[in-house]
Parts: C-alpha cells; sequence; structure tokens
C-alpha cells in the first residue's frame, strides 16, 4: 500500500516590524514576543526582595548559631559568604531550571527566560546569566542593566547577549472581541456585493479606524474615511448606493468579508471532521 506524506507548507517570513520570530533548526516557526524593559524591572525588583530575604535571613541565623554554638569568626566569613552566593547565583540558577526559565519575579509578571533559539536554557547559561546580574544590577545598582536593556531591541541585559538568552512575554491580556456591525441600510448592498478582493492589509486598517473613530478629531476622522473609501472602492463590487455614509460602508465591507470568511472556515472544519471520520489510518506492526 503506497503511503503519500503529507506537505508543510512554507512559514510565511514576518514583516521587519512584527514581532521577533525565527526558525528553528526543525523549521519550526517561533513566534516571540520579548518582554519588554518594564516588566522586566518589575520582575527584578521582585527577584531582589527575595534574594535580600534569603541572604538577610540567613545570615541572622549563621550569626544566631555561633551565638549559641559559640563558633570562631571564621565560621561567619563563610557563612556569609556561603549564604551570598546563595542568594545571587543559587536562587536564580535553581529556579530556572526548577520552573523551566522561570522565577518569582517571572512567574508574577508572566515571563520566561530561553535560549534565542527558543529552547530551554542550559546549567551555564543560567550560572552566566546570574554571575553578570551581579555586577549589571547588583555592583552598579542596575545601570549596566538598564542601559543595555535599552539599547538592546530585545530588551536583552549583557548577561542575556553573552549567554545567548532571551527573556519572552508567555502571558498576556487577551484582547476583547472586537466585531464589526453590518449597517441595516447596507445589508441588502452587502450580501450581492463581491468584496473577496479586499486586500488584508487594507482590511485591517478599517478594522482599526472604526472602533476608534469616535475619539478622532472630526476633521481628521473625515479625512481618514475619505482616504479609507478612495482605496477601498477599487475592489469592491458594486459601489455603494449614492449618498451611502463612508463609515457606513466600510463597515458593511468588513463585516460581510468577516461573515464570509467565518462562514468559509465553517465549512472547511465540517468537511475536514467528516473526512476524518470517514478516513481510517490502519496500524503498521513491527
Amino acid at each position: 500500500m503506497t503511503t503519500t506524506q503529507p506537505t508543510t507548507a512554507a512559514a510565511p517570513v514576518p514583516a521587519a516590524n512584527d514581532r521577533e520570530s525565527l526558525i528553528t533548526g526543525e523549521a519550526v516557526l517561533l513566534d516571540l514576543r520579548t518582554a519588554s524593559f518594564a516588566v522586566r524591572m518589575v520582575s527584578a525588583a521582585i527577584d531582589g526582595v527575595a534574594q535580600l530575604g534569603i541572604l538577610v535571613g540567613g545570615t541572622v541565623g549563621i550569626v544566631w548559631a555561633m551565638s549559641a554554638l559559640n563558633l570562631d569568626d571564621g565560621f561567619l566569613a563563610a557563612g556569609v559568604l556561603l549564604m551570598s552566593v546563595s542568594a545571587y547565583v543559587g536562587y536564580p540558577v535553581l529556579c530556572e531550571m526548577l520552573l523551566q526559565g522561570r522565577s518569582l519575579g517571572r512567574l508574577v509578571m508572566g515571563t520566561r527566560v530561553v535560549r534565542e533559539d527558543g529552547g530551554p536554557v542550559h546549567v551555564r547559561q543560567s550560572v552566566l546569566r546570574a554571575v553578570m546580574a551581579m555586577l549589571e544590577i547588583w555592583a552598579t545598582a542596575g545601570a549596566l542593566a538598564l542601559t543595555s536593556s535599552v539599547l538592546d531591541r530585545k530588551s536583552r541585559r549583557i548577561g542575556d547577549l553573552l549567554a545567548g538568552t532571551v527573556v519572552i512575554q508567555e502571558r498576556m491580556a487577551a484582547p476583547e472581541p472586537n466585531r464589526v456591525e453590518l449597517p441595516k441600510q447596507l445589508r441588502s448592498w452587502a450580501e450581492g456585493a463581491d468584496v473577496g478582493r479586499l486586500p488584508v492589509t487594507l482590511a485591517q486598517d478599517i478594522r482599526s479606524f472604526l472602533p476608534r473613530a469616535d475619539r478622532i478629531h472630526p476633521a481628521s476622522r473625515k479625512q481618514l474615511s475619505r482616504d479609507l473609501l478612495q482605496r477601498t472602492l477599487p475592489h469592491v463590487a458594486p459601489a455603494p448606493p449614492p449618498g451611502t455614509d463612508p463609515e457606513a460602508f466600510l463597515a458593511a465591507v468588513v463585516s460581510e468579508r468577516s461573515r464570509r470568511d467565518e462562514l468559509r472556515l465553517r465549512k472547511a472544519v465540517a468537511a475536514q471532521r467528516e473526512l476524518a471520520a470517514e478516513v481510517r489510518v490502519p496500524s503498521i506492526t513491527a
């Protein structure tokens, strides 16, 4: 029996101003939302409080133990050094290893450290980031990390640049659904109109304009609606009825386009489910 292998369509190349995207060695397109500088600052502040708590709490415990056991002052120096390493290096490394690139601050802010190819960080990368953080954040009061994060387009600090890592934003607020309603006076026209030739970029511009039209200055709003109208007319047939408001026309075009796309998608999904129910793949035994 001859089997055909499914073909994989090539992923589209993202535009330069899109979110950070890359293709791994396994030909998988990754869409990375790099964490902003402000989010990283808040995350670092939370982790800093936790690290200081470990250092101060551990030091107090060591001093109490020395007083109770009458130990030499050398034990105090060794204990403080141990707690410093635990707080500044052990805490971030253990967190990133156990929590898959997260820490207390990153859990709160919904971020995670990954390699530049999107994979999980290694121990050596975490150690390098933690050691550099002692210089970037603690020794210079965050001046070096601040400068590097502001200059780098991915908001990476020096430790990230040396380790080949990046902090990505995993948890983001879900956008509220914004469906454009079809004006009643244009329903009959929209049902027979050809709106399938509308370019995707133009449709996106119209969907971006309509929800915020009420907040735009009246003169600018009128000019923008006319410009979008002139850009849309060559892609729509027939033309709208005479005297149609430009914004109503734009709303009718994108609403009808969305309705047809949704209907086509529902039919495609239904066809796939019907085909999957009929097709049975025989199991291959060794």
